[in-house]
C-alpha cells in the first residue's frame, strides 16, 4: 500500500488515506496485490492533478503531460530512470515495473487518455472559459476518470471484454452513463470550499447563474438520475450484451466487467456517504416539468466568426430550382401529413432554398450553383418524407439501386429526381469518392430514419453525434473536400485535427438547425428528435436554459474550428510537406467549411422552413431592398 513517503509527491498523508479506502470500496473483489496498485495508480493520478495545478499557465502545464504521456508511449518494458528528479516520473516507473505485462499496453494507452484531459482541466482553473454541462460529460467520456475507472475495474478482475461488445451500441450506453456517474461524483466534496473550477460545481454554477448551495443540491440530483440511468441501463441492456458474446466465456466474462461497473459506483457513495445521502434525497425529489412550446424562446445572437456573401447568380438559381421541382413533381402540396405541406409553390418560395445554395456556394457557377440548389431541395423532401411515412423502410430498401450509374428510377416522383441529382453530382468523381459519398448518403437517411423511430429521448451527446450526420453535415464536407481539395493525400484528412474539424462543422449545422426547429415548435403530427429538447430533458432545465447551453455548444466548436484553421494546419502543411498548389486547394477548402457555416445561419434565420409563416423571407427581402440578401440579426462576431 501507498506509504507516507509517497507524500513526495504532493500529496497529503490524508488524500493517501482516502485512496486506499477509495480502492477498497470499489473493488471489493480484487486481490490484495493487484488493490495495492489500484490505490498506489490513485494516489499516483492526485499528484499529478496537483503538480499540474501549480502550473499557472496552460502551456507549461501541457509540456509536463506531455513529457508524461512520451514516457507512457515507450516500449512496454520502457521507463523512466529510477533515480529521476521528478518524484511523479519516479512513481510511473514504479507502477509500470508493477503492472502485469500483459496489461501495460491497456493501462498505458488508458492513462495517457487520462492525461490528456488533466492539462485543459488545470486551465479551467485560471481561465474564464468553463464548459458548459453537455461538453463537460463529454470530455468525461474521453479522456476523464470515467474511461480510467472502467479500465481499473477490468484490470482488476482480469476480464477482456471482446470487440464485438465492446463496438455496440448497448455496451456504449451503459459506459456513458457510469463515465458520467464517476465525473459527476470524483470532484464532489460538499465540505470542499476549494472545489476545483473545472469540477461539475462550477459548470453547473456558470450555465445556470445559481449559487454554490443550489448547484451542490442540482449536482446531486444530475447524479441520481445518472445513477439512476445506469441502473436501468445495466438492467435492459445486458441481453444485448450477452447476445453479442460467442460463447459461455464470454458471456461470463460481460457479467463479472457488468458487476464491476456496479460494484464501483456503489463503493464510491460508501466512500462518501454525505453524496450518498445527498443523492438519495435528490431521487425522491420529482423532477420538474418540462414543457414544449413553440414561439416561447428567444433565441440568442449567434457568435459566427466567418462571412459570405450571396452568389449574384440567386435568381437564376431560383428560376431553375423551382422549373426543375415541378419538373420532377416535387410541389404536389396538399398532403395530408404535416411534414409534406410545406411543398406548394408558396411555402417552396418561402423556404427559398435557391438562397442556401447561394450564400454557402457563393463563389459557383450557374451549372454548379443550380445543381447545389437542386440538392438542397432534394435533401430537405427527403427529410419529410421519412419524417411523414414514419421511417421510409420501403424507400431506403430501394437506395442502393437508385445510386447505380445506370439507375433510371422508375418510383415515385422524388426518386427520380434523387436519380438525377446523384448523376449530375457524381459525374465528375472518380470511384472511390463516388462510393464515399453513397456510403455517407445512405448513412445519412438510414440514421435519420433510426432517429425518427427512437422510442424514447436520447442522451444529447448521442443524439448530436447522429445528427451531425442526419443534418447532412458530414455529407457536405466530403463534397466539399472532393470538390475543393483534389489530389491532397487521404492520410492528411485522417489527422486528428482535420477529423476534429469536419466534425465541429457538422456538428454547429446541426444544433443551429435544431435551435430554430425547437424555437419553431412541433410541426409534425409525431415530435422530431432535437438536441435542444434533448439537452432539457437530460438536465431537467427549461427552454431557456437548454437553448443558451446549445448555443454555448455552437459557439466552443467555433472556436476549435477556428483554433485549427490558425494554429494546426499549418503544422499540417509543413509536416505532410504539401506543395504550393496543395497548400492553395487545402485553403480552399477550409473557406468552403467557413463560408457554408456562414451562410447555412443566415438562410436559417430567413427561411419559412422555420418561421412559422409563409412569408418571413419575401419580408426581410422587402424590407432590405435587395433581393436575396437577408438580415444578420443572429450573427455576432465575438464569443458571449
Amino acid at each position: 500500500m501507498p506509504t507516507a513517503g509517497s507524500t513526495d509527491f504532493g500529496v497529503p498523508a490524508s488524500g493517501i488515506r482516502d485512496q486506499v479506502l477509495l480502492a477498497a470500496w470499489t473493488h471489493p473483489d480484487v486481490p490484495g496485490p493487484e488493490l495495492a496498485l489500484i490505490a498506489c495508480f490513485g494516489v499516483w493520478v492526485d499528484a499529478v492533478r496537483h503538480h499540474l495545478r501549480r502550473h499557472r499557465q496552460a502551456a507549461t502545464a501541457e509540456r509536463y503531460a506531455a513529457k508524461l504521456r512520451a514516457n507512457l508511449a515507450g516500449p512496454p518494458g520502457g521507463s523512466v530512470p529510477r533515480d529521476a528528479a521528478d518524484p511523479v516520473e519516479r512513481g510511473l516507473c514504479d507502477l509500470r515495473a508493477r503492472v502485469a505485462p500483459s496489461w501495460r499496453w491497456q493501462l498505458d494507452t488508458a492513462l495517457i487518455d487520462l492525461l490528456r484531459g488533466q492539462p485543459a482541466e488545470s486551465a479551467g482553473s485560471v481561465v474564464s472559459r468553463v464548459p458548459n454541462p453537455i461538453d463537460h460529460l463529454e470530455l468525461g467520456r474521453g479522456p476523464g476518470p470515467g474511461p480510467w475507472a472502467a479500465q481499473l475495474v477490468a484490470y482488476g478482475l482480469r476480464t477482456t471484454l471482446p470487440a464485438e461488445v465492446t463496438g455496440g451500441a448497448a455496451f456504449r450506453a451503459v459506459h456513458n452513463a457510469f463515465c458520467d456517474v464517476v465525473l459527476l461524483r470524483s470532484p464532489w466534496d460538499p465540505a470542499s470550499e476549494d472545489a476545483e473550477r473545472s469540477g461539475s460545481v462550477v459548470v453547473l454554477q456558470r450555465h445556470f447563474g445559481q449559487s454554490r448551495p443550489l448547484a451542490m443540491a442540482m449536482l446531486g440530483d444530475l447524479q441520481a438520475r445518472r445513477s439512476q440511468r445506469f441502473d436501468e441501463l445495466t438492467s435492459a441492456e445486458l441481453p444485448a450484451l450477452l447476445a453479442a458474446c460467442r460463447d459461455e466465456a464470454q458471456r461470463e466474462t460481460v457479467l463479472r466487467y457488468v458487476q464491476g461497473l456496479r460494484d464501483w459506483l456503489a463503493g464510491m457513495l460508501a466512500w462518501r456517504p454525505n453524496a450518498a445521502e445527498a443523492e438519495v434525497e435528490a431521487a425522491t425529489r420529482p423532477a420538474p416539468a418540462r414543457q414544449r412550446t413553440a414561439n416561447r424562446v428567444r433565441l440568442p445572437d449567434f457568435f459566427m466568426p466567418f462571412d459570405t456573401h450571396p452568389n449574384p447568380r440567386l435568381e437564376a438559381a431560383r428560376r431553375h430550382t423551382r422549373a426543375w421541382a415541378r419538373q420532377h413533381g416535387l410541389l404536389d402540396g396538399g398532403a395530408p401529413e404535416p411534414a409534406m405541406r410545406q411543398w406548394t409553390p408558396s411555402g417552396f418560395d418561402a423556404a427559398d432554398y435557391a438562397l442556401l445554395a447561394a450564400l454557402t456556394e457563393p463563389d459557383a457557377d450557374e451549372a454548379e450553383l443550380g445543381l447545389a440548389a437542386d440538392r438542397q431541395v432534394w435533401s430537405w423532401r427527403a427529410d419529410d418524407h421519412l419524417i411523414a411515412s414514419g421511417g421510409g423502410a420501403e424507400f431506403l430498401s430501394r437506395l442502393p439501386q437508385l445510386l447505380r450509374p445506370d439507375s433510371r428510377a422508375a418510383g415515385a416522383s422524388w426518386e427520380r429526381a434523387l436519380t438525377d441529382v446523384w448523376r449530375r453530382t457524381t459525374a465528375d468523381l472518380g470511384s472511390r469518392p463516388r462510393r464515399e459519398i453513397a456510403v455517407r448518403l445512405a448513412e445519412m437517411l438510414e440514421l435519420r430514419a433510426a432517429e425518427l423511430g427512437a422510442a424514447e429521448t436520447a442522451d444529447p451527446l448521442e443524439l448530436l453525434a447522429s445528427r451531425r450526420r442526419t443534418c447532412g453535415g458530414e455529407l457536405t464536407a466530403a463534397l466539399l473536400r472532393h470538390r475543393h481539395a483534389p489530389g491532397i493525400p487521404a492520410e492528411l484528412f485522417a489527422t486528428v485535427p482535420m477529423r476534429t474539424m469536419a466534425t465541429t462543422f457538422a456538428e454547429v449545422g446541426a444544433l443551429r438547425h435544431d435551435l430554430f426547429r425547437y424555437r419553431a415548435g412541433p410541426a409534425e403530427a409525431h415530435p422530431v428528435p432535437d438536441v435542444v429538447t434533448a439537452i432539457a430533458a437530460f438536465l431537467c432545465c427549461g427552454p431557456h436554459q437548454a437553448v443558451a447551453i446549445a448555443d454555448d455548444m455552437c459557439t466552443a466548436r467555433l472556436r476549435r474550428f477556428e483554433s485549427i484553421a490558425h494554429r494546426e494546419i499549418p503544422v499540417l502543411v509543413e509536416e505532410f510537406e504539401l506543395t504550393a498548389a496543395a497548400g492553395t486547394r487545402l485553403e480552399r477548402y477550409v473557406r468552403g467549411l467557413q463560408q457554408w457555416t456562414a451562410g447555412e445561419l443566415r438562410w436559417i434565420s430567413v427561411t419559412g422552413r422555420y418561421a412559422g409563416t409563409g412569408d418571413r423571407p419575401r419580408r426581410a427581402r422587402r424590407a432590405l431592398g435587395r433581393p436575396g440578401f437577408p438580415r444578420q440579426r443572429f450573427l455576432r462576431r465575438t464569443p458571449g
